[in-house]
């Protein structure tokens, strides 16, 4: 009876820890797969919009990257002008003083385009070095800053296309306007001299001035 009580008891206890295993096992494969869920969500794909659920952080001032173009920085003028010269096929150039040295700027685009650009010299055997032009969207004066900006080098890289001999500007000079003047729009400095900038355009751009403008837009956007 002794033995027969004990082997009874032996099962139970047996049977008692077979069930925690395998409670355990569900709960923690019911674990990793929820975690799966929670941790890998963008890869799963539904119906419903979970974007409120992102786990990804998203930043209050996004930086928008303009790209300066140098295809070389000289100690004598006449040296910059050759180099000006070699790459105008290709782009709309301009030279830059700066502290008694001159730098060939090949010109400003957004990071997409300049990226083209870059691969598009190299390419044709021209040294490029690429210069971040940051501007940080974190408030109404710059988001407005670079709403002009991005429409200025919209129209003006259009002269690169061989296709296109000039461009007018005198609409993008009232839709410029209309955003400086905004009612509801920050009004600054910054934005006062950008306005100035545009307004003083020729009425149309072609490729004999608009390396002189985008030279001055280069200076703007520096000072910034």
């Amino acid at each position: 009876m002794r033995y027969t009580r004990y082997e009874y008891k032996k099962s139970n206890k047996m049977k008692f820890l077979c069930s925690v295993a395998i409670i355990a096992s569900i709960s923690i494969g019911g674990g990793l797969y929820v975690s799966n869920l929670v941790f890998n969500g963008k890869d799963i794909q539904g119906d419903n919009d979970n974007s409120k659920y992102s786990t990804e952080e998203k930043n209050e001032g996004e930086v928008q990257t303009l790209i300066a173009l140098q295809c070389g920085y000289y100690s004598k003028e006449e040296n910059a002008k050759e180099s000006l010269t070699a790459i105008s096929k290709y782009c709309q150039p301009f030279i830059v003083e700066d502290n008694g040295k001159y730098r060939v700027i090949a010109g400003i685009y957004k990071e997409e385009d300049g990226s083209k650009k870059i691969e598009e010299l190299k390419t044709n055997k021209i040294d490029v070095a690429k210069v971040n032009l940051n501007i940080s969207s974190n408030n109404a004066e710059n988001e407005k800053l670079l709403e002009i900006i991005d429409g200025l080098l919209t129209i003006t890289n259009k002269l690169e296309d061989s296709e296109v001999k000039s461009i007018k500007t005198v609409e993008f000079k009232e839709w410029t306007d209309k955003i400086v003047n905004d009612v509801s729009a920050v009004k600054s400095k910054k934005v006062e001299d950008l306005s100035t900038y545009v307004k003083s355009l020729p009425d149309e751009i072609d490729k004999t001035n608009s390396n002189t403008n985008i030279q001055e837009l280069y200076k703007l956007i520096k000072s910034y």
